[in-house]
C-alpha cells in the first residue's frame, strides 16, 4: 500500500496566511479544513457578505479575522493568498481584484464562465506576478499520481481510450449549481473534473468535442455526454447529469490501453472525507488484455486529505517563489475545452479547438 501522510501536519515556521471569499460548502467542508491539517498554511481571514457567517466560520475555524465584505479582507496587508469558493459567475471579479491587490490566488473550478474570462483572470495575474491555479484537488491524490505513473510507463500499452463519469442525483433547487445564471450544471459542477481528468492522464490537449446535452427552459444543462479527440489518437467519454435516482453519487474512470486497462472507482473526490471527515483508504485496478484478465493487479492506496495537498503543494510555491505544478495556462487551457463542449451541445455539432 502506497504510504502518505494523512493526519494534520505540524506546522512549519513559516506560513502562509490564508484568506477565503465566501462560507461556502467547499470551504466549510474541504479546502477551509485542508488549510488548517496543512503545515505551511494557516486560514487568517474569511469574508462574508453577512458578517453574523464570517463570525460563525472563524469561531469554528478559530480564523484571527473575520470581514463582512471581499473587499475589507483584500484590503488586509497580512494576507498572502486567496480561496475563491464563489459562484462561478463571480470568479473573474474576485479573482482580478485580488491579484491587483497582490494576492495569490487558488480558485474553485470552474475556472471562469468562458474562456475570455479565463484570459482575464490570467492576464491580471500575470501582471501582478501573483501564482494562479483552478482548484483540481485530485490531480495530487497519490492514487491518481500513481495512475499517472503506470501509464507512462507503459503497462498498458498506448492509451487508446478514457471513460470518465460524475453523476448524481438533482441538487435542491436552491442550490448554486442549478442556477444558470450563477454558472451552474452538471458540466461545471462533475463534468469539469472528467474534461480535466482525460486532460491531465494524456498530458495533451483535445483537437475536437462532439457532445450532446439536456438543457431546462433556463439553459441549465442536467446532463451532457462528450467525446473529445485527442492529437495522438486518445479518445474520452464523458458523462455528467443531475440525473440519477434518490441520492445518488456516481463516479468512475477506466483508461483503455491495447494491452491492458486501469479502473478507477474512486477518481475525484472521498465523500467520506467531506461529509464525515473520515480519512479512507482508495484502490485501483490494473488489468492485462486477455478476455479473462487473467492478471488483475489491486493497487491499494493509503486515505489522505487531497485538499490538505493541494494548498499545501500551492503554499509550498508561494513560499519558495517557485512555479506551481498547474499553471495558470493549464487552468486557461481546461476553460477553453469547456467552451468547446458546451458549443457543441448546444449546437449539435463537432467542435474544433
Amino acid at each position: 500500500m502506497l504510504g502518505v501522510q494523512t493526519s494534520p501536519s505540524p506546522k512549519n515556521k513559516e506560513v502562509v496566511k490564508w484568506g477565503i471569499l465566501g462560507c461556502a460548502r467547499v470551504a466549510n467542508r474541504a479546502v477551509g479544513p485542508g488549510i488548517q491539517r496543512s503545515s505551511n498554511g494557516v486560514i487568517y481571514a474569511i469574508a462574508s457578505r453577512n458578517m453574523e457567517k464570517a463570525k460563525e466560520y472563524a469561531g469554528r475555524f478559530g480564523v484571527q479575522k473575520a470581514y463582512g465584505s471581499y473587499e475589507e479582507l483584500l484590503k488586509d496587508p497580512e494576507v498572502q493568498a486567496v480561496y475563491v469558493p464563489l459562484p462561478t459567475t463571480l470568479h473573474k471579479e474576485w479573482t482580478v481584484r485580488a491579484a491587483e491587490s497582490g494576492k495569490h490566488v487558488l480558485c474553485e473550478k470552474p475556472l471562469a464562465s468562458n474562456a475570455v474570462e479565463a484570459q482575464q483572470m490570467v492576464d491580471a495575474c500575470r501582471r501582478r506576478g501573483v501564482h494562479f491555479m483552478e482548484a483540481f484537488q485530485y490531480r495530487l491524490h497519490p492514487q491518481n499520481q500513481a495512475v499517472k505513473r503506470v501509464i507512462e510507463e507503459g503497462r498498458i500499452g498506448r492509451v487508446v481510450g478514457i471513460s470518465a463519469v460524475f453523476s448524481s442525483s438533482t441538487p435542491p433547487m436552491d442550490n448554486i449549481r442549478m442556477k444558470a445564471e450563477l454558472g451552474g450544471g452538471a458540466m461545471g459542477d462533475q463534468g469539469s473534473y472528467c474534461v480535466n481528468m482525460a486532460r491531465f492522464l494524456t498530458n495533451a490537449e483535445p483537437t475536437e468535442v462532439f457532445a450532446r446535452g439536456d438543457f431546462d427552459a433556463d439553459g441549465l444543462d442536467r446532463r451532457i455526454t462528450a467525446d473529445l479527440q485527442f492529437p495522438n489518437g486518445t479518445r474520452a467519454w464523458l458523462d455528467a447529469s443531475f440525473q440519477l435516482a434518490g441520492t445518488s453519487v456516481y463516479m468512475g474512470c477506466e483508461v483503455f490501453g491495447d494491452r491492458g486497462r486501469i479502473y478507477i472507482p474512486l477518481p475525484f473526490a472521498q465523500r467520506a472525507v467531506t461529509e464525515e471527515g473520515r480519512i479512507v483508504d482508495t484502490s485501483f485496478f490494473i488489468s492485462d488484455d486477455a478476455p479473462l484478465e487473467t492478471k488483475k493487479e489491486e493497487v491499494r492506496v493509503k486515505g489522505v486529505h487531497q485538499w490538505q495537498l493541494e494548498v499545501e503543494n500551492f503554499a509550498d510555491r508561494v513560499l519558495k517563489s517557485e512555479p506551481i505544478g498547474y499553471p495558470m495556462e493549464n487552468g486557461l487551457a481546461q476553460t477553453k475545452a469547456m467552451d468547446a463542449v458546451y458549443k457543441s451541445a448546444r449546437e449539435g455539432r463537432p467542435v474544433q479547438l
